[in-house]
């Protein structure tokens, strides 16, 4: 499957089902693209402690204001529409909205057509 697509919810923000794997299993969530986060994904702390993510460090983060901030770093596997899971750098977020970031989408074509209020993510080198 090449294309994934996603949509915009009532506000307007695109969205796209993606699968999240730990040590305790999968679970399928619906997650806002935000390309202002650079990293590659980050889950409400309810979530993460369902999967039971593993902890593999801290890192150094600049939030929108400028500031820096320690965060805990967890592993675990996600993918879209079927497409096999990969691991990702996971952080948590005390919001009960998680975050896929640049990071992530390295490998994918992003489109956003708001007119048609569609969201697609196609995988880099994949045929249409």
């Amino acid at each position: 499957m090449a294309l994934v697509e996603g949509y915009l919810n009532e506000v307007g923000s695109p969205k796209i089902a993606i699968t999240v794997r730990g040590a305790r299993g999968d679970l399928t969530l619906d997650a806002l693209i935000d390309t202002g986060f650079d990293g590659d994904l980050c889950l409400p702390v309810s979530v993460a402690i369902e999967l039971g993510l593993d902890l593999c460090g801290v890192e150094r983060i600049q939030l929108a204001d400028g500031s820096l901030r320690d965060e805990l770093v967890f592993l675990g596997e996600a993918g879209f529409g079927g497409h096999p899971l990969e691991e990702v750098e996971i952080l948590l977020t005390e919001s009960d909205e998680a975050l896929i970031g640049t990071g992530f989408l390295k490998a994918w074509k992003l489109t956003i057509d708001f007119p048609a209020q569609s969201v697609t993510l196609q995988r880099s080198g994949s045929p249409p």
